[in-house]
């Protein structure tokens, strides 16, 4: 007989994972195409000024920042209003796709009036339906289920369908022999969005929706003034955790924001840009079932804290990388790419174990507290650029200038290494143990030894 939800809260079957990251998919297609075409996609097609589509991409960029405490503070009160955040997804989805399409396809009379304003305008929109999406998306993790272990599978789940939407954006011009920035591409990707985000809502009420409904109607939450500053005063544990993400996520987001810079200036490889990013990702992907193993194993602060090692040790390894050297940076993509999913995962999955455990006093406060990591996480992004751009324009990076691209260097690989390190050391200092993951590790590994002589 088919258990109902109820009945088999503590085994979520595979078909929730699966429905639940299927939306991590549809929005990651967007990643690659907002972030790295956009300018050149209204130069090229447009004859719009770089200067004039990266002011407006600033500009939105920081008020996106903004919103998503603000989101996430609507989103808990909506619910105890009885509106489910799958709902809530729904509405953002809407305001997403109607901002994706004035922005992809441009009226051109009104871009050619004012392209900052129009620019600044529907990418906030875009943004805005983005996040309205994300931040309760993000918060159902927490919401599905109690079980520790099934939210560090969900959210896997929700980052390998993320890789997987990453993924084929990159491979798209591939597969339809244009470049990046032909209108061609941008047809595709709105049409995956579309039929993409329309199937992940379908998914989530059959079979999402059912799980958080039963979790949620032997309580009703209240939703008290002054979230945040209640938190702060009697659950100051819950930020914690907030210092070593955002480090980490800085650390993340320098090589992230330059590759396309290292790759060209630095390493002189602009024409296997593509493929390094898709043999990145691809790696990122193929290793989530390792890192929910160890997790698992050692558990979640251990298993983030070995992949910061192993990314430190991909970033250290640039250093024998040399400007034409294809196969060394390949190397280095699949050793950094393997650390990615967990880099991103684990922390997610962190998170929703403290909004899980805050829940226990029946406050909503998962929106808000998801809000503010989003924020935290545009922050980092936020400061790579606004740090690391100017400063190797001024430098002189297109002159070519040695300085610049000394400078260049230090922002890609030296500046993640050094942000990666204090963070491995603040998640250690959360721990209590500076020793407790290699400890762990090498007891492990003892185990599987022994268990390998008494086969």
């Amino acid at each position: 007989m088919k258990q109902s939800p109820a009945q088999n809260q503590s085994s979520l079957p595979l078909s929730v994972d699966v429905a639940y990251g299927w939306m991590g998919f549809s929005l990651a297609l967007l990643g690659i195409p907002l972030y790295l075409y956009l300018p050149s996609y209204f130069f090229e097609n447009w004859g719009v000024s770089l200067t004039a589509v990266g002011l407006a991409l600033m500009v939105t960029r920081l008020l996106d920042m903004l919103t998503d405490p603000i989101i996430g503070r609507l989103s808990d009160k909506f619910a105890t209003q009885g509106i489910s955040k799958v709902w809530q997804m729904f509405v953002g989805a809407m305001i997403l796709l109607i901002g994706l399409d004035a922005l992809f396809f441009p009226d051109e009379s009104l871009l050619s009036q004012s392209p900052m304003l129009y620019i600044t305008f529907w990418s906030f929109i875009t943004f805005l339906g983005w996040t309205l999406v994300a931040v309760p998306y993000q918060a159902l993790a927490a919401e599905i289920t109690p079980d520790a272990h099934e939210k560090t599978r969900l959210t896997l789940f929700r980052e390998g369908f993320s890789i997987l939407g990453v993924v084929l954006a990159l491979s798209l011009p591939f597969v339809l022999s244009v470049a990046p920035t032909d209108p061609f591409v941008f047809d595709w990707i709105w049409l995956l969005v579309f039929f993409g985000i329309i199937l992940a809502l379908i998914a989530q009420v059959l079979q999402v929706k059912p799980y958080v409904d039963q979790r949620t109607k032997s309580f009703s939450p209240s939703l008290k003034s002054s979230v945040l500053k209640k938190l702060w005063r009697d659950q100051r544990w819950s930020f914690s955790v907030m210092p070593a993400y955002f480090l980490n996520s800085l650390g993340n987001a320098f090589p992230a924001t330059l590759f396309l810079l290292f790759v060209s200036h630095a390493l002189l490889l602009e024409e296997y840009a593509g493929l390094f990013l898709m043999v990145y990702f691809l790696s990122g992907m193929l290793v989530l079932p390792v890192w929910f193993w160890l997790s698992k194993k050692i558990g979640k602060y251990a298993a983030w804290q070995c992949s910061m090692a192993f990314a430190i040790i991909g970033f250290i390894g640039i250093f024998a990388v040399s400007a034409g050297d294809f196969y060394g940076y390949l190397i280095i993509c699949v050793l950094t790419g393997m650390s990615l999913g967990a880099d991103i995962a684990l922390p997610s999955s962190i998170q929703a174990d403290i909004v899980q455990k805050l829940s226990e006093e029946r406050d909503e406060i998962s929106g808000i507290l998801f809000g503010v990591w989003g924020m935290l996480t545009k922050m980092a992004l936020a400061l790579a650029v606004g740090i690391a751009l100017p400063l190797l324009e001024w430098l002189g990076l297109k002159q070519g200038d040695q300085l610049a691209i000394n400078t260049l260097w230090f922002f890609y690989a030296v500046a993640p290494i050094l942000l990666k390190v204090v963070s491995f050391y603040l998640v250690s200092r959360e721990r209590g143990n500076c020793l407790r993951t290699s400890t762990l590790l090498w007891a492990l590994f003892r185990h599987q030894m022994v268990n390998k002589k008494d086969c």
